[in-house]
């Protein structure tokens, strides 16, 4: 094992002590609800010195996007029960979207995580973003639910953009997203009907 000692305390390599930064932080935030100018809170409630916060987080900004990352799991979770109590892939899409606009504004970090200019291609969130809709689609494309003549990147970024106005409309009610699904996202997602037209 790959056991070290750092500032007196012992850790099993650096990917423990940057969880063990995150861990901190998550729990400063919850008492302070903020982060700005907390890196030595964080950093004694860890066990280790400022100096090492940084060098393995880098900026309380960096703390922050993890920290949101970690409470995002929670999320990924509950949107995951929420489709799995639907049957038909635009069905379970609807209930994520209609979690997300619910849940998400009570969780400022996590929305902000999911906000901020680039969001969509965050690797790390787009890697969360993937791992709850990827199944849905290609099991929607397997029944003819979902269209095939576009990526499913396309298709997600398209979910992603939709589900982000939703969580952030002024009427956020299950109805209301229940109606832009029905207008902008369904109709997008279908397979187009097969033209009975042909050339001459």
């Amino acid at each position: 094992m790959n056991e070290r000692l750092l500032d007196g305390v012992r850790y099993a390599g650096t990917d423990a002590i940057r969880e063990r930064l995150i861990e901190a932080g998550d729990a400063v935030l919850e008492e302070h609800g903020t982060l700005a100018g907390r890196m030595g809170a964080v950093a004694r409630r860890a066990g280790v010195s400022r100096a090492t916060a940084y060098r393995h987080l880098g900026s309380i900004a960096e703390l922050s996007i993890q920290v949101g990352l970690r409470r995002a799991r929670k999320y990924v979770t509950g949107m995951q029960e929420a489709m799995d109590r639907t049957c038909g892939a635009l069905t379970k899409i609807e209930a994520a979207m209609i979690y997300a606009a619910r849940e998400l504004p009570e969780e400022p970090v996590v929305l902000e995580l999911v906000s901020r200019p680039g969001a969509p291609v965050d690797p790390e969130v787009r890697a969360l973003i993937d791992e709850i809709m990827t199944p849905v689609l290609i099991e929607g494309r397997r029944n003819g639910d979902i269209r095939t003549d576009i990526s499913l990147r396309a298709v997600i970024d398209h979910l992603t953009e939709h589900s982000y106005l939703a969580t952030h409309a002024t009427d956020r009610s299950a109805d209301a997203v229940r109606q832009r699904v029905r207008d902008f996202v369904t109709p997008a997602l279908r397979p187009p009907p097969q033209s009975s037209w042909r050339p001459r």
